[in-house]
């Protein structure tokens, strides 16, 4: 079942309904064929009717040959009843609504240049990249330990950067908090988001600035913790060889110094020995 709700999301998180899709729930197995019985909640205010959900779900499924959900499971007839009560609650009920948590979260994309049309988001390249980057973020979510609350991802905005071949991205995150699920905050979503993208360096094809990464503010964007760059080998190699040339230096200088000190001593000695003993005060020459 569990899984069968992740591909009705996925497929409905990447459809053209997508703005106006929240969650679906497997409600029910019976044995047939085996029949599935599910509930999705839409935004009545996105004016998502009966026949558009049968539409978009029949052209989502549909390949060549059959109708498909995933690569796994093979359908044969779907049947779609509007139940207006169920709408209704997702965005009209306190309680429901209450128990929704959505986290803005932003990243850089390092392989994908920054270009004049993902500034209109009206244009082709802003609309495939947005399809592109919310179906990876939906997948991984998807298939994480907050699967079962996870209501989907839209990218609101791409923006420029310091480096003209990057990409920021501005996603915003739902999750659901039913009764007796595990609490989501920012700081669980950043630890998910980064332990399925080799600690933030890639999705998909995409790579990221692993140091770009930030969850509603997670962590701080007033303190960013700037990683320290280590030297270059050859730079180590130059700063071992000056300290070891200033301590030869300082050996010769030292011996320098003693060689003159003994140099100078040893000619004092040999002019005692020669003139003999000089008493300065007994020196009769200086009376006259």
């Amino acid at each position: 079942m569990a899984s069968i709700g992740r591909r009705l999301n996925q497929l409905f998180n990447e459809s053209d309904i997508r703005n106006g899709f929240r969650i679906c729930n497997v409600t029910g197995l019976r044995f047939g064929s085996v029949i599935v019985d599910c509930k999705c909640f839409f935004n009545p205010e996105k004016n998502v009717t009966r026949d558009l959900v049968e539409k978009t779900f029949n052209e989502e499924t549909q390949n060549a040959t059959s109708q498909w959900l995933g690569s796994r499971f093979q359908l044969k007839g779907v049947t779609v009843r509007a139940l207006e009560p169920d709408i209704e609650p997702v965005t009209h009920s306190p309680a429901l609504s209450s128990k929704k948590k959505s986290f803005a979260l932003k990243f850089t994309i390092t392989n994908l240049a920054y270009v004049v049309p993902l500034r209109n988001p009206k244009t082709k390249i802003f609309q495939s990249t947005k399809h592109d980057v919310e179906s990876k973020l939906n997948q991984l979510f998807q298939n994480s330990i907050l699967g079962p609350q996870f209501l989907g991802c839209s990218v609101e905005d791409f923006r420029p950067t310091t480096q003209v071949n990057e990409t920021g991205v501005d996603s915003n995150c739902r999750f659901a908090l039913d009764d007796g699920s595990r609490d989501v905050d920012k700081g669980l979503v950043y630890n998910v988001f980064k332990n399925l993208t080799s600690q933030g360096s890639s999705l998909g094809e995409y790579t990221l600035d692993k140091n770009s990464l930030h969850v509603s503010g997670y962590p701080s964007e007033l303190t960013p913790v700037t990683p320290t760059k280590e030297l270059p080998f050859w730079v180590i190699i130059l700063i071992c060889l000056s300290v070891l040339l200033g301590f030869i230096l300082l050996f010769l200088l030292c011996f320098l110094i003693a060689f003159c000190l003994r140099r100078k001593a040893g000619k004092y000695q040999v002019q005692q020995n020669i003139l003999g003993t000089y008493y300065p005060h007994l020196d009769m020459r200086k009376v006259h």
